[in-house]
Order: C-alpha cells, then sequence, then structure tokens
C-alpha cells in the first residue's frame, strides 16, 4: 500500500470539510499517494548468507565548510560472495522509507552471487532509523535533499573502500543499483560521482522532476483499455461513474455519508483518511502489477445490474481479499514533527513539496479525477503541511541532475521501465542521443509496473522480463571488466 499521513489546514478552502471532500474527489488516485517501492527483503532467520547490520557514522551536512558532525546510518553488508582476486561490490540504495537488504532471487542478491561481488544496503537519511536530527521540524527537514542523499553515497563507499582495502589490500569497483526515488538516485549518481561507481541500474528511476505530473493519470487510462471490451474505455468510464456516485454521497447529507462508508465498515474513519483508502482502490491493482486481476472484477460489476453502491462494495472487498483494506489508512497527521522509524510520509512529501513535484495533476485530455486538484491546490497542500510557503524546484532539479537530458551527460547506465507504470513518464523511457553507453528497456507486459525487474524473480516471469534482468547482468559484468568510463563536458 501507499504509505501516507494525512493532515491539512484548510485556511485557504474555507474549512476543513470542504478540504475532506476535495481529497475524496480522485477515485483512480490521488496526487499524493506516492507509491514507496520495497524490495523484497532477506529472511534473516532462513537465509544461509551472513548478513551483518551496522551504523555508519556519516557526516550531517557535507557542503557546510568545517562542519565533522555525524549521525547514525543504518547500513547492511553480505562479503559471502566477495572476491578479493577479482573486487567488486555493488550498493543497493535504499528510497523513501525504511531500509532493507534484499532478498532471495532479487536482481541485486543474485548479480551478487553470480558476478561475485560484496554487497551492500544503505538506508535513506530521515528515513527508517537513519535520522540525523531529533525531529522533523521544517528547520531540520532542510538538511533532507537528493544532493545530501548522494554524498552519503558517496562517503559511504569511500570509507567501505578503506575497510576493504585494510582487510583484502584491494580496492573495489562499485555498481549503484536502485529502484523509483532511489533509482534515480542511482542514475544521478553515476552522473556526479562516476570516480566511485563504474554503472548504475536504475529501475523506474524518476530522474526529471515535473511538477505538473498528468501523465500519469494518462497511463492509467492507457493501462485500463487493456482490459478486455468494447469500447476501449469502458473500464475507465465505469471508475468515472463510481467517482461521480461517491462525490455525490460525501457532498451529500450526513445520512448519505453514513450508509456510503458503511460500505466498507469504515463509519468509524475520518473522511480524509476513508478518501486516501478509496482513492487508492484501482491503484492498488495497476501500480503493483495486478491489473490483470482488476479488469475481471470491473467486466463482471459493468455486465452486471447490481446498483452503484452494490458495485463499489464489491469492487472493495475483493481488494480486500488481497490485503488492501481501509483500516491501513488510519495515518497520523502530516504535521507530527516526532521521529518515528516507521513512517515517511512528512519526510518524502517535504522533498516533493521543495524538490521534485509528480504532483498527479487531473489528465486535461481525458479528465478521470476531479479538476480542481491542480497546482495551485498541491501549492497551498504544501503550505498548509509545512507552514511555509514551499514548491517544488524542478528547473533547479533538473539542471542540476540533468532531467530527460542525463544520458547526454553521463555513462555506463542501464534505465528500465514498467510499460504499466505511470512513474515511467517522469523516466528515461528511449536513448535518442549517440551515447552507446546508455541502454534503455521498457518492459513493456501484462502487469509489468514499477520496479518490476527488482522484485523476486519467478519462473512464470514474462520473457522479456526476464531478458532484461539477464542483459543488465551482463552489462554490470561489462562495467565491472572495463576501466572506469568518464564523460566530460567542456563549455568555451
Amino acid at each position: 500500500r501507499c504509505v501516507q499521513e494525512t493532515g491539512i489546514n484548510a485556511e485557504y478552502m474555507g474549512m476543513a470539510y470542504i478540504m475532506k471532500i476535495v481529497l475524496f474527489l480522485s477515485a483512480l488516485n490521488i496526487a499524493l499517494c506516492y507509491v514507496h517501492f520495497e524490495i523484497d527483503p532477506i529472511d534473516m532467520a532462513k537465509t544461509k548468507l551472513k548478513v551483518n547490520e551496522g551504523i555508519f557514522k556519516n557526516l550531517k551536512d557535507h557542503f557546510k565548510t568545517n562542519e565533522l558532525t555525524t549521525f547514525n546510518q543504518r547500513y547492511w553488508e553480505s562479503m559471502d560472495f566477495f572476491n578479493p582476486a577479482s573486487p567488486r561490490a555493488i550498493l543497493y540504495i535504499c528510497g523513501e522509507g525504511p531500509g532493507r537488504f534484499p532478498g532471495e532471487k532479487t536482481l541485486p542478491l543474485v548479480a551478487a552471487e553470480e558476478l561475485k561481488t560484496a554487497l551492500f544496503s544503505l538506508e535513506h537519511r530521515f528515513y527508517g532509523v537513519s535520522q540525523p536530527a531529533k525531529d522533523w521540524s521544517l528547520k531540520n527537514l532542510k538538511l533532507l535533499t537528493h544532493e545530501q542523499g548522494l554524498a552519503d553515497l558517496a562517503y559511504f563507499i569511500e570509507s567501505m573502500n578503506k575497510k576493504i582495502n585494510e582487510t583484502h589490500h584491494v580496492t573495489p569497483k562499485w555498481v549503484v543499483i536502485g529502484g523509483s526515488y532511489a533509482g534515480a538516485m542511482s542514475a544521478w549518481f553515476r552522473y556526479k560521482y562516476p570516480h566511485l561507481a563504474v554503472g548504475s541500474i536504475s529501475s523506474s528511476g524518476v530522474v526529471k522532476a515535473i511538477a505538473d505530473f498528468q501523465d500519469y493519470e494518462k497511463q492509467i487510462i492507457i493501462d485500463l483499455e487493456k482490459c478486455v471490451g468494447e469500447p476501449k474505455i469502458w473500464a475507465a468510464d465505469l471508475l468515472r461513474k463510481y467517482q461521480r456516485y461517491a462525490e455525490s454521497q460525501i457532498m451529500g447529507n450526513e445520512k448519505q455519508r453514513k450508509e456510503f462508508l458503511a460500505l466498507f465498515n469504515a463509519t468509524d474513519m475520518d473522511l480524509q483518511d476513508f478518501a486516501y483508502y478509496f482513492a487508492d482502490l484501482p491503484v492498488f491493482y495497476i501500480q503493483r502489477g495486478r491489473r490483470a486481476t482488476l479488469c475481471p472484477v470491473l467486466e463482471k460489476l459493468n455486465k452486471g445490474t447490481l446498483p452503484i453502491p452494490s458495485q463499489i462494495k464489491i469492487f472493495a472487498e475483493d481488494a480486500a481479499s488481497k490485503g488492501f483494506t481501509p483500516q491501513g489508512y488510519k495515518f497520523v497527521l502530516l504535521k507530527n514533527i516526532t521521529t518515528d522509524p516507521t513512517k515517511n510520509s512528512r519526510q518524502w512529501y517535504y522533498q516533493v513539496c521543495t524538490s521534485f513535484g509528480w504532483f498527479q495533476t487531473p489528465y486535461k485530455k481525458n479528465l478521470i479525477r476531479w479538476e480542481g486538484m491542480n497546482l495551485t491546490y498541491w501549492y497551498r497542500y504544501c503550505h498548509s503541511v509545512y507552514d511555509e510557503l514551499l514548491s517544488p524546484d524542478e528547473l533547479k532539479t533538473n539542471m542540476d541532475m540533468g532531467g530527460f537530458d542525463i544520458a547526454d551527460f553521463t555513462s555506463n547506465t542501464y534505465f528500465t521501465q514498467g510499460g504499466d507504470d505511470g512513474w515511467k513518464w517522469a523516466g528515461l523511457r528511449k536513448n535518442e542521443g549517440a551515447n552507446k553507453d546508455i541502454e534503455v528497456t521498457e518492459i513493456d507486459c501484462d502487469d509489468c509496473a514499477h520496479c518490476v525487474d527488482l522484485r523476486a524473480a519467478a519462473d512464470s516471469d514474462p520473457e522479456i522480463l526476464k531478458q532484461t534482468r539477464e542483459n543488465e547482468k551482463k552489462a554490470m559484468n561489462r562495467w565491472f571488466n572495463n576501466q572506469l568510463t568518464y564523460h566530460i563536458l567542456i563549455i568555451i
């Protein structure tokens, strides 16, 4: 599920109740429901690998002169496959949530075993137990930037090189791997620190900051058109119908609201919390690679004669049978500044509101969600959460990190995108330049969605997915075997 915490000061909207209604009006998805990718973790109780969890003393502020204050950053390491005769290391970059060590059959662990590398995993600052500050006040969150995160990775690799050299008298070559936001971090790290990593795997890497991110909803509509039937837009139209009905009930009288919430056994839920749950229903299937199971559910409902409330209830019950329930959406307020290793929303939305955007605004050419969820709305949202006028500086982020032009300035990077993934529109989908050191694969198959190549492999995986993983491992082996490659831009 999406990890989110809601809490909005509705001073701009007039009253809190109106804000609750506004949040409800996206039955297909909601702009602040960011999918936090979590790789399948290692089972410490069952694995035969020796995996050590440790604490690394990283710098609190890498860009402040003479500032040597440190914080405890969690990491994991396994040297089981390391070969000092051909020293190699893979760093799996953890993203916007508690860190994990990659599990069995995931690409990082499989590659480490086959390519005989050490395997490390580093938790991102301000997530999990890796907290540089005593609380998540806005003053402290100013140290939460992708630039600081990249510098954390660099300092960690330099320190691990010293540690390995002291023990084995060799210095390994490194490949970095990440998915989603961490996929962008992986690509950006190779771009910014090419002397420390010989290559990068960027799975569903969102390398371009986009505030007005309409393309996400566009992809949801495209995915729904894969549901068999005529006209092709029938599934999207059905969800529009559900949204219109839900809107009418929430904006109706108290009796209507209670009866509607009773369909989900959610009469005790705050409307904001319920809004996030209901908005996420279809995305639960599509974003998580389960579109093929969504289509039959919608098809049965569309062909039936049940009234709309009953259809919506059946839809929700099917999701609940797969582990998706309203109870998981009773979150604490985003204004809560108390650190908690299990939570990620206040920190992540700070990064979104200051650097990236990715606000899933209505797709104007084929509207599903409420048209009022525009950029003005989301800027006001950021302000209400952090009590400061914040807006993503997408121009600076893209100039600093390369945006879609990153392929012109870097090398030895393999970008992958899931064919069904709405986030691919913020990632590199093709290499249109002459840079042959960049590889791009769109994994276009049923239910191939966010970071699909990093998920644990299965015999039933589509051939294109199996081949992509093989190609990624071949690329990593090639990078390890070659000399370091740099791209130098000279401006006259």
